[in-house]
């Protein structure tokens, strides 16, 4: 139907049509508070007349008015100077049942129950069934379905707080007595220690996966998008691939096409099948997420990651690789001497997303590590550094990982635990 109503407005046009179901745990005090169930239905268009292009979206069902408008504004959009015909391979068809939320109680109650000796404990579970269509002019059609779902915990003992999480595509891939556990671990580590104030200062620093996996989620985002490569807003540029730009102990990749990520995606809003890409090869910058935009400007091959938008692509779900350090937290501590432990973060804030200086707050408890072992808890502590700093200066990942997300998190993630040397902080 809708592209009936496009014919002779424009030459070319995609639909990307988008249904998801959601359902929702929200808990307080040990107990469930809110369970709610909505749905959203939004349609994504592409038009392009001549060399004008217009990215369109709609909230709901799409209506005649909303399309006309949009394809008669093409006239006055100037001509688009990285447009490419649509084309490409066939998008990959997938589909899976609806995963049942009647389980979603269970979890909550083996978070709550894990999280021993801790006086109280609040979150959400939220899972999310979507359903995705692609049809576009040049013949090309696709559908996927998918689940995913994530717990989110924070615990508290008096004043100290701690926020785990987990993630994954169905309810069974959760592990929430880890999460509980976690919270616990961190929560009895800094009872009873003294609290201190910090002068800001650069030190070693212990990021647990969800604070090591926002920050590089974060440089995914900005480093290793095409977009950014061409607006000589990210770091590297073409001629930076094959060199070592980080610590020989990094790799990471975008495993968006991998079917157990939490961002398992088969397609993006082009149509072009996702795959995995390597952006860090032990410390070598080694590859660029991409649009067929993107990719044809910059003479590459499309890597099937405009997931957010048809401009600018973007990670689905990056994966960090483990090296060979402790995986008990205590032992981390050990690994790490003398410095601080930082648990949870937000509020990530860039002051310049080309040399990287950011901040972010930390969240929740912070203990200070002497002779590896925890001696003072620390509130209100910022990163205050560079991204390039945050990857070079990488001593250690721990061998194991965790998949990681929650909402203020910029992409999911499988992470390990990191030390990193000289590091700036502050309050």
């Amino acid at each position: 139907m809708i592209f009936k109503i496009l014919t002779g407005l424009v030459d070319e046009a995609a639909v990307v049509k988008t249904k998801a179901e959601h359902y929702m745990a929200r808990f307080a005090n040990d107990e469930i508070t809110v369970f709610k169930h909505w749905s959203e239905e939004a349609t994504y268009l592409y038009l392009a007349k001549g060399k004008r292009a217009a990215f369109v979206g709609m909230t709901g069902p799409p209506t005649l008015d909303k399309i006309e408008e949009a394809a008669k504004r093409l006239v006055m959009v100037p001509e688009d100077p990285l447009y490419v015909p649509l084309g490409g391979p066939q998008p990959a068809n997938y589909s899976e049942p609806a995963e049942g939320f009647e389980k979603i109680p269970d979890l909550v109650k083996a978070a709550i129950d894990a999280a021993e000796g801790v006086e109280r404990s609040a979150g959400v579970v939220h899972m999310t069934y979507i359903v995705v269509e692609y049809r576009d002019t040049a013949g090309r059609s696709g559908s996927y379905s998918a689940n995913r779902v994530y717990l989110a915990m924070r615990s508290f003992i008096g004043d100290l707080s701690a926020t785990s999480t987990s993630a994954g595509r169905k309810l069974a891939d959760i592990k929430a007595e880890e999460v509980g556990k976690r919270n616990a671990q961190i929560l009895h580590a800094a009872k009873g220690l003294p609290q201190v104030k910090i002068e800001p200062r650069r030190a070693d620093v212990l990021l647990s996966p969800l604070v090591f996996g926002h920050l590089i989620g974060e440089l995914a985002s900005s480093w290793a998008s095409g977009s950014e490569i061409l607006a000589g807003s990210s770091r590297y540029t073409k001629d930076d691939l094959g060199k070592e730009v980080a610590s020989p102990i990094l790799t990471v990749l975008d495993i968006t096409s991998d079917k157990a990520a939490y961002g398992f995606t088969p397609f993006d809003l082009e149509g072009v099948p996702t795959r995995p890409i390597e952006i860090y090869r032990k410390g070598i910058f080694a590859g660029v997420l991409h649009t067929r935009r993107t990719a044809h400007a910059l003479g590459m091959e499309p890597t099937g990651h405009a997931l957010r938008n048809w401009a600018m692509p973007s990670p689905g779900h990056i994966y960090i690789a483990p090296a060979d350090g402790p995986a008990d937290a205590e032992e981390l501590f050990r690994e790490l001497k003398n410095g601080y432990y930082i648990h949870n973060n937000w509020y990530t804030r860039f002051q310049n997303v080309k040399t990287g200086q950011f901040s972010t707050v930390g969240r929740d408890v912070l203990l200070e590590i002497k002779d590896g072992k925890p001696v003072a808890f620390v509130k209100f502590v910022r990163i205050a550094d560079t991204l390039e700093n945050v990857v070079k200066n990488i001593a250690v990942l721990s061998k194991e990982i965790s998949q990681v997300y929650w909402w203020d998190m910029p992409t999911p993630v499988h992470a390990p635990y990191a030390v990193l040397k000289n590091i700036g902080i502050t309050t």
